[in-house]
């Protein structure tokens, strides 16, 4: 498995191969990890590492860190902002595919050698990672699988420096989707994009594997070292928000900024479609809780949101704005094991999504499948897309429009005032056991093997 992200880097795309990587065992696979020394990450991302999360790898699984391939020069030449735009024009593609290609294939050379694999799997992003996986099924001539965590040419996160650029990108989705054996994705809508984009690729070799959960530990198994325990004693409703919120206001600005309005150097930038990320924030969540402290301040002090995760610059002021700053618990970061037990605890869960203009979203935040083992009532502003359907059919979901402050302050205040939360909602245990991670193991084994049997398409 190639896996540029890998533990014990503690970022939202590690869980995934992580979790394969524990249960893929299991089911009978064995398995080589090629991934990033820990020490390159630092140039990479700032998310922090956290050396829990290796602790209980199996036997079978023989992790490989190996150089990322970026030199010096470049890190030097893109932390400025004229570098960086022009390292974006300069760029075809994702610069991991031509940096770190290198010390894969010297890595792969050995190994392949040695260990005779049956099956190279590739999980992305980065998704330069899924052409060094194409070069090296070509080269090896072995069966291979990629493993898509996010969409790749749909993907929003900022503008391509061009509709060259992004007209780039769609060609090189297309030859690895229609060269890979497999191509699995984490949503059903990313699923129907691709078979709407790339109508040549045969649609059997398309297939959605979600992500999935862990068994939450017990809340009482705290390992100590926290004062955010939420079990009540204080009276308070608890509504839990973990992770990022993938929001920043500048970026927000940058996608509804007319042409007339930019910097000439953004002159030639285009968006496949526009998302409103805003909607990921905590914006309309707390503009509901503003709403129901007009209408009932006493049932919104019974409220205590927590959220937990690292505290981005721009939220002390939303908080700020929207009368918020006292009533909001922010933790920062904690370890991984930690952060389930509170959403284990908790009376209620946040979740947000993108509006997307003139489309569905195809993202599912890798938090819904926790929350979905923990339980509890999922306070759900979400907009139409892939998340809101499985919201929907667990049986979780409280829904509320999220321009809607009136609807979002009427969910809230039936936190505040039942009883019990948790008798608010029905959980679909059926379909929420189709998430277990042991089970998705199973079916990404099924499709190892599929590939497998079948050989390298030349």
């Amino acid at each position: 498995m190639l896996a540029f992200e890998f533990a014990p880097l503690a970022a939202g795309g590690v869980y995934r191969p992580l979790a394969f990587a524990r249960h893929l065992p299991a089911c009978d696979c064995e398995l080589d990890v090629i991934t990033v020394r820990t020490s390159d990450y630092a140039a990479w991302t700032t998310a922090p590492i956290d050396s829990t999360l290796e602790i209980g790898l199996p036997d079978a699984v023989r992790v490989h860190r190996i150089a990322s391939g970026f030199p010096d020069w470049y890190w030097r030449l893109t932390r400025g902002p004229i570098g960086f735009r022009l390292a974006q024009y300069a760029q075809w593609g994702d610069p991991v595919a031509a940096f770190w290609r290198g010390p894969v294939l010297e890595r792969l050379d050995r190994l392949v050698a040695e260990r005779r694999p049956d099956v190279l799997l590739a999980t992305a992003p980065p998704f330069g990672v899924t052409e060094v996986a194409r070069l090296a099924a070509r080269r090896y001539r072995l069966p291979w699988v990629v493993d898509f965590r996010d969409a790749w040419s749909r993907w929003c996160v900022g503008p391509y420096p061009s509709i060259a650029h992004y007209l780039h990108t769609r060609a090189a989705e297309r030859r690895v989707l229609g060269s890979a054996n497999v191509a699995i994705a984490t949503s059903h809508v990313t699923r129907a994009d691709w078979i709407s984009d790339h109508p040549s690729v045969d649609p059997s070799r398309l297939v959605t594997i979600y992500n999935g959960y862990e068994p939450p530990p017990s809340p009482e198994g705290r390992t100590g070292g926290t004062e955010f325990a939420v079990d009540g004693s204080d009276g308070r409703r608890h509504i839990v928000y973990v992770g990022s919120f993938y929001y920043t206001p500048e970026a927000r600005a940058a996608t509804y900024r007319p042409l007339w309005r930019r910097r000439p150097d953004q002159w030639l930038q285009y968006r496949a479609r526009r998302e409103d990320w805003l909607y990921r924030s905590p914006y309309f969540f707390l503009q509901g809780l503003r709403r129901l402290r007009e209408r009932d301040p006493a049932s919104a002090d019974r409220l205590r949101p927590v959220f937990v995760g690292r505290i981005p610059p721009w939220l002390p002021g939303m908080l700020a704005e929207t009368g918020a700053t006292r009533a909001v618990t922010l933790t920062g970061p904690l370890p991984h094991a930690e952060a389930m037990r509170l959403q284990a605890s908790a009376d209620a869960l946040l979740l947000t999504s993108a509006k997307v203009e003139g489309g569905r979203d195809c993202s599912i935040a890798g938090k819904t499948y926790e929350y979905f083992a923990a339980g509890a009532p999922i306070v759900s502003l979400l907009h139409d897309g892939a998340m809101r359907d499985l919201v929907a059919e667990s049986g979780l979901g409280l829904f509320a429009p999220p321009d809607d402050r009136d609807a979002v302050a009427d969910v809230l205040l039936s936190v505040a005032t039942a009883p019990d939360p948790r008798r608010l909602v029905s959980p679909n245990a059926t379909f929420i056991a189709r998430f277990d991670r042991e089970t998705l193991a199973r079916q990404l084994s099924l499709e190892l093997r599929r590939a497998a049997s079948e050989g390298y398409r030349a």
